[in-house]
């Protein structure tokens, strides 16, 4: 199930709540994807493409918090655990082949006001931890903007490895292009079974990094 116990972090603004969202955060959760994406350059999603009414976002939720592999994780600050969404995080499987089952992509922001904090290393941290304790999952994937410096850096801290750059992947309204890094976690020793020509992929640490 789509679901895990709230955790707590220290972050620069505060400690912070990371929780699986339930439909009923839907407004919060809606609010929140609005203006991360109202402020942000380095979202896949433009503001005025972003469309989902607060119904359809209470089927999404409720959609990943019943499928055993997929999940959504939300961060507010403490004192107010239900109030202000400062982060979403979503591990998805974007396919039903199963062949590919043992992955899921990640897709996380974090508005404007609490980016720089820790929020996204915390909501990175335990979608890390849930995914590591999913015995049919093996990795998270992602795509991040070459220019999102601190994206890059909070990916490579938490054991994402790059494994391929794709130039001109995002065309701006502006018409500028910008390159996309492909990234990937390992989630389990056995992953390293399959050989790469001409030499074997080197393993991965299971579990989560923060861990240990």
């Amino acid at each position: 199930m789509g679901t895990f116990a709230p955790l707590l972090y220290p972050t620069i603004g505060g400690n912070i709540i990371v929780r699986a969202a339930a439909s009923d955060d839907a407004a919060a959760v809606l609010a929140a994807a609005k203006l991360a994406f109202a402020t942000s350059d380095h979202t896949l999603t433009k503001f005025d493409e972003f469309s989902m009414t607060l119904e359809q976002e209470r089927t999404f939720i409720a959609d990943l918090s019943a499928h055993p592999r997929q999940v959504m994780a939300i961060a507010s600050y403490e004192k107010n655990p239900s109030g202000e969404v400062l982060g979403i995080a979503v591990l998805k499987q974007n396919t039903t082949r199963r062949k590919l089952r043992h992955s899921v992509d990640l897709g996380m922001s974090v508005i404007g006001p609490a980016r720089g904090q820790g929020v996204g290393t915390a909501l990175l941290d335990a979608l890390v931890r849930w995914a590591t304790a999913q015995p049919d999952l093996q990795m998270i994937t992602l795509a991040v903007y070459a220019a999102n410096t601190a994206g890059l850096k909070l990916y490579r801290n938490l054991g994402f490895v790059e494994y391929g750059r794709l130039p001109n992947g995002l065309i701006h309204d502006d018409g500028t292009a910008w390159e996309q890094v492909q990234m990937y976690r390992a989630l389990r020793m056995q992953m390293c079974k399959v050989k790469t020509p001409p030499k074997q992929r080197e393993c991965a640490p299971e579990g989560s990094l923060l861990q240990k």
